[in-house]
């Protein structure tokens, strides 16, 4: 009974990982078909997604090294989105669709890579700690744009000072 168990979830862990490429994959056909910045971006935030859950699925196996390739296909679609936005010439002030989704898109991504990370011991962190940095800097960029450079240095100050005072209550 137990090995039909293990054939059982075997194969249903094989369909969710088919299901997810197949995913990936219409996605990536939708994106070739896209011609607005905007809908590119929307498709891309769905492919984003696809890989950080793909590493979760292979960090809960204990496979980091498959992971990382997640981690590392998550970051180049990061840098593509930003590069989209970036050559849309828009202004974000005015007209956020897009900024607003990524930006929101990375805050609740990079959540999910923080809880992630702790399942990587020290020595194996490297990758993971990349596609942290590239989701930060996309996501300080994307509020750059929406609310201003000004604003956003308010908002790191604000940031800055508020780490200070909790040290100093330490």
């Amino acid at each position: 009974m137990c090995s039909t168990c293990f054939g059982f979830l075997f194969a249903v862990s094989t369909v969710a990982a088919g299901q997810t490429s197949d995913e990936y994959q219409k996605q990536a056909e939708k994106l070739s078909r896209e011609t607005s910045p905007i809908g590119k971006v929307k498709v891309l935030i769905k492919m984003s997604d696809l890989d950080i859950g793909k590493v979760g699925q292979w960090v809960k196996k204990g496979n980091l090294l498959e992971a990382d390739e997640f981690l590392n296909r998550y970051k180049k679609v990061i840098k593509q989105i930003s590069e989209i936005l970036k050559a849309s010439n828009r202004n974000a002030q005015k007209d956020p669709a897009g900024f607003k989704e990524f930006e929101i898109a990375l805050r609740r991504q990079l959540r999910k890579l923080a809880d992630l990370k702790l399942n990587y011991s020290f020595d194996q962190q490297e990758a993971i700690s990349q596609a942290i940095a590239t989701a930060e800097s996309a996501k300080e960029e994307m509020f750059q744009a929406i609310f201003g450079p000004e604003n956003a240095g308010r908002r790191k100050d604000r940031n800055e000072r508020t780490e200070k005072s909790k040290e100093e209550t330490h």
